[in-house]
């Protein structure tokens, strides 16, 4: 084989080769590269347009977020020199006038004094609609005097009209409630005027979704939920109902919906099982130590 020839056909094959693999690479590595590099432009492109959107959020809930530690930092308490109870029940009764219809009743339970400060307990017992109780809530805890709620508890309750047999659903609601005071005179009265706008809730947590068939209360039948425990003795239970009469109560007595299953004096307590439309619960009535006030 001459010398050209060979060169000839080295060349070829090396060309053969280059062109093959010029056609693999063109042929099915680019159309990927380009179909991964189009899907990544896409993306940023799509990213892009929502740019000014995401920005106007980012402006929006940032001027927010100031606008609500502004008013923390600005926020207006009176911190009276001391605690006096008339009053206190009187600024209660105000804030149920603006947050709607609430039952209620108030005992005193005492003060508790620190060094410079102190704060006196109420307990705070009711029943009434949970739009309305969760406005008396909001106003205690953000209203014109400092107080603060450390414990709250909550129960749902279907009230039937025995005339109508229309269902009212509400919430009976026991909270402890304390009240600050301080004789430093620069926390007695705050600077400015708070204009106070209580949050609304859309919901109710507490409505059921099928409601029970509950029949009405008969004439004279307690209804133990809505009763308060006045006093406890061995084998008796003085219970006041939701109309303000005294009722004395043993093992075995009935009861709306149920009737007395244990007296408990050592536990200040008596528990009660009810049938809520085929449906049986323990609720326990326990004793509120304190002065009333009203």
């Amino acid at each position: 084989m001459s010398y050209i020839l060979r060169n000839t056909i080295v060349l070829g094959v090396g060309f053969i080769v280059i062109l093959a693999a010029g056609l693999f690479f063109t042929a099915f590595r680019l159309p990927r590269q380009i179909k991964t590099v189009d899907t990544e432009i896409a993306k940023i492109t799509g990213n892009l347009q929502n740019t000014p959107d995401l920005s106007n959020n980012y402006f929006t809930l940032n001027n927010k977020l100031e606008q609500m530690k502004r008013n923390w930092d600005t926020r207006s308490k009176d911190i009276p020199a001391r605690d006096i109870t008339g009053e206190t029940y009187g600024y209660f009764t105000r804030l149920i006038e603006q947050s709607g219809e609430i039952g209620m009743d108030v005992l005193y339970k005492g003060p508790v004094a620190k060094q410079n400060f102190g704060y006196n307990i109420y307990d705070l017992k009711g029943t009434g609609d949970f739009g309305n109780l969760f406005k008396f809530i909001w106003y205690i805890e953000d209203g014109r005097r400092l107080c603060k709620i450390p414990s709250l508890q909550l129960r749902d309750y279907e009230s039937k009209d025995a005339k109508t047999g229309a269902v009212k659903l509400l919430v009976t609601y026991e909270m402890e409630v304390e009240a600050y005071y301080s004789p430093v005179p620069q926390l007695n009265i705050a600077p400015g005027q708070s204009q106070l706008t209580a949050d609304v809730v859309s919901t109710n947590p507490f409505a059921p979704l099928i409601l029970h068939d509950l029949p009405a209360p008969l004439p004279g039948e307690i209804e133990i939920e809505l009763a308060q425990l006045k006093a406890i003795i061995p084998g008796k239970a003085f219970i006041i109902d939701k109309e303000g009469k005294t009722h004395v109560l043993a093992e075995g007595d009935p009861v709306y919906l149920g009737y007395v299953t244990k007296i408990l004096p050592e536990q200040g307590k008596i528990e009660c099982l009810l049938n809520k439309g085929g449906v049986s619960e323990t609720f326990d009535l326990p004793i509120r130590v304190g002065q009333p006030i009203k």
